[in-house]
């Protein structure tokens, strides 16, 4: 590595020592993290405005939130933030679950895309920080982690801190998830009176997800981009009837289960293995052709009245 030398602002300093201490990295660590980031988003959003004119003014941005993902509202774009985490998972002495860390990374990587992707958005960059060892634990989740982010085109994923200062004996790490948007391209409250509503996946959690064959990013990503699918709900561990209710909540539509529904509604999908689709209904022959010929099993929830 090369010698840099910046000078900032002493406002920009007191932050960048207060992250400093709050995470346990030296400045050198946070500069060259926040450069690394920077640069990678410089050059995706380049293909969404002009740089030259891009301007940024505390008045233009407006924080939208949906579920725990938050949106930064600009001028012509949206930059997406979530994030999700995972303890007390992996091979370490008091782990509850026990799975190999490298499926470990790949599920918790695949559950942060999941949200991005189902917003209709792009994720450009992904951040994973490690309560654990770098060597051998963190090498295996970070191994996981670029091995679902390549799946979908991400290529600047940023090792964050690890504890180095103490020996671990539970396993515990977290993923931030950045994605980029134009405005026309978010999609979401796209669902119409008449849609029909899809499930996608099955209710796992614990040891289940761990023993069977998630939906792969990439076919959540095709289904994503079909024209005539407009909402994607990621269920997560408040199972399926609490987002049900998303659809006489913010989406403010009503929905009529069918009656012969042979799932647990009320069950933890635990790290997004389920996902609820609604679709133009004069479609539903194609999207189940579709869904076949992708492996991918899909059940019918109901319709939006």
């Amino acid at each position: 590595m090369q010698q840099l030398n910046v000078r900032v602002p002493k406002k920009m300093l007191d932050r960048i020592d207060e992250i400093s201490s709050k995470n346990g990295l030296s400045r050198s660590e946070i500069i060259r993290s926040s450069l690394v980031f920077y640069l990678n988003f410089l050059e995706s959003l380049d293909d969404f405005v002009n740089l030259r004119n891009l301007k940024f003014f505390e008045k233009e941005i407006k924080i939208d939130r949906i579920r725990d993902t938050s949106i930064l509202n600009l001028k012509d774009f949206y930059i997406l933030i979530t994030s999700t985490s995972s303890g007390a998972i992996g091979q370490k002495e008091r782990d509850i679950v026990k799975v190999d860390e490298t499926m470990l990374g790949k599920i918790m990587t695949r559950c942060i895309l999941t949200k991005i992707i189902s917003l209709g958005v792009k994720p450009v960059v992904l951040i994973s920080n490690f309560s654990v060892e770098y060597n051998p634990t963190g090498i295996k989740i970070f191994d996981g982690i670029l091995q679902e982010g390549e799946k979908v085109g991400v290529t600047e994923i940023i090792k964050g801190h690890t504890e180095e200062n103490f020996k671990t004996d539970q396993t515990s790490f977290s993923i931030i998830g950045i994605g980029i948007a134009k405005k026309k391209e978010l999609k979401f409250k796209l669902s119409k009176h008449g849609d029909f509503v899809f499930m996608i996946g099955e209710p796992k959690v614990g040891y289940e997800v761990i023993q069977s064959d998630l939906v792969d990013i990439k076919k959540i990503k095709l289904m994503r981009e079909l024209f005539y699918v407009h909402d994607m709900i990621p269920v997560g561990n408040e199972g399926i009837k609490e987002h049900i209710s998303e659809f006489t909540g913010f989406l403010g539509h009503k929905i009529e289960i069918t009656d012969n529904l042979d799932i647990d509604i009320d069950k933890s999908a635990g790290p997004s293995t389920t996902l609820l689709i609604t679709i133009d209904k004069r479609y539903e022959t194609e999207f189940t052709s579709l869904s076949n010929k992708h492996g991918i099993k899909i059940r019918y929830i109901g319709k939006i009245i």
